[in-house]
């Protein structure tokens, strides 16, 4: 399974986004135990505009969780 350029493999395994558990620590084991991606936990779009640093330090990404995927949220388009 591809997405983009990035290659997933035949049978990808990927962890959901739970909020405060999707922590960077979290994710980094389940690549390690063989995840094929991981999300963030869920990212406000609002806190990230007014720049709260508990919401920013959720996109804190070690290149060895790569690929990681950010799940944005909020009710403005």
């Amino acid at each position: 399974m591809k997405i983009a350029n990035v290659d997933l493999g035949d049978k990808p395994v990927s962890l959901a986004p739970m909020e405060d558990v999707t922590d960077p620590s979290f994710r980094l084991i389940c690549r390690e135990m063989g995840a094929a991606s991981v999300y963030t936990e869920f990212v406000s779009a609002e806190a990230l505009i007014r720049d709260i640093k508990s919401t920013t330090r959720k996109l804190d990404i070690n290149d060895a969780e790569r690929p990681v995927a950010i799940q944005i949220y909020g009710r403005e388009p």
